[in-house]
């Protein structure tokens, strides 16, 4: 599928979406203005549904301007022509928010705001020079004021820890012009401002931007470890007290058994005849089985501790298993003004 050249901003949007439940990926929000070169791209912390479902407007409003006709508020469309030729798709109107009655509610995981998002992770995304406008944006952005006037490159790649579960991150790498790195904050910042794609550019002083990123997933490998750590010690800690409940509970079973049979045995020797003897005899035999099926039972709920603890362990050891995967998603010069 062939983009405009600002088909950056799709991948801005979703390259490194991850949606299940929550969102637990950051996500880069872009948007397009009027002009088709006009770019307005958005970074947000997702963490919700409907955090997720906003995040979803912009890389729509991208995709469907040929296909849809947007309200002024940008949360409403009608499709007149249909996106995808090989399947039908409901015209609409479509609206994003609660509540929403007479017309279709779309959120992110509405089947059509499925098929987008998967069309514009397959976007190109060339090198481009990217100029963000702070002067006009009617923003204050006190990590960007010492930016203005200055320009240089940054690199944004997505990274994917794959330990028990995949989890998505963005990592932000930036340049000054003289070389100066950047921080994190300051490159994700940026694109909280409009800007304008203006040409395709050779990438240059990549090493230094890698050498960044590096350090970027260092630190969230070694924050993923500290969480893992974290989650271990509350996962052993219920885990010990269950077991302990257990114990206790089936062991107070078994002593108050044992105590009824050595009672039982006394009063049997001092029964004054056979018949009286030979009944209490029959109750210990009782009392005795069922101390048996205590012990039994006290054996198998020490055999489930262990065998619990055995997977909490084997959970614990496949977390320390992590596997890395990176892949660039756009290297942008930036310039500021």
């Amino acid at each position: 599928m062939n983009l405009p050249s600002a088909s950056i901003a799709a991948t801005l949007a979703v390259a490194a979406y991850s949606f299940s439940g929550c969102c637990k990926t950051l996500s880069s929000l872009p948007q397009l203005g009027t002009g088709h070169r006009d770019l307005v791209i958005r970074l947000k912390n997702t963490t919700c549904r409907g955090h997720c479902t906003k995040a979803a407007t912009p890389p729509t409003q991208f995709f469907l301007e040929p296909f849809a006709r947007f309200e002024p508020t940008g949360h409403a469309f009608t499709l007149q022509r249909n996106p995808f030729a090989d399947e039908p798709i409901n015209p609409g109107p479509y609206r994003m928010g609660k509540k929403v009655e007479d017309v279709n509610t779309y959120r992110v995981g509405h089947p059509l705001a499925q098929r987008i998002l998967e069309h514009c992770k397959q976007a190109d995304t060339p090198p481009a020079e990217v100029h963000f406008d702070y002067t006009g944006s009617g923003k204050r952005i006190a990590i960007l004021d010492n930016l203005i006037g200055r320009q240089g490159w940054l690199l944004c790649a997505k990274l994917t820890i794959k330990t028990f579960e995949a989890e998505d991150h963005l990592l932000f790498a930036g340049i000054l012009e003289n070389g100066a790195a950047m921080e994190s904050d300051a490159c994700k910042r940026l694109f909280d401002l409009p800007a304008t794609v203006r040409q395709r550019v050779l990438p240059v002083a990549e090493a230094d931007l890698r050498v960044q990123l590096d350090l970027e997933q260092q630190t969230i490998t070694e924050h993923l470890s500290v969480t893992n750590g974290k989650w271990f010690d509350v996962e052993m800690e219920k885990l010990d007290r269950w077991a302990e409940d257990q114990r206790k509970s089936l062991k107070a079973v078994v002593e108050e058994l044992e105590e009824g049979i050595r009672a039982g045995k006394r009063e049997a020797r001092m029964a004054p005849n056979l018949p009286e003897k030979l009944q209490m005899q029959q109750r210990v035999r009782q009392q005795e089985a069922r101390h048996t099926e205590a012990l039994l039972a006290y054996k198998e709920a020490c055999a489930t501790i262990d065998a619990r603890k055995d997977t909490l362990l084997d959970e614990t050891s496949k977390r320390l298993q992590q596997q890395a995967e990176r892949q660039d998603l756009f290297l942008i010069r930036w310039s500021l003004n």
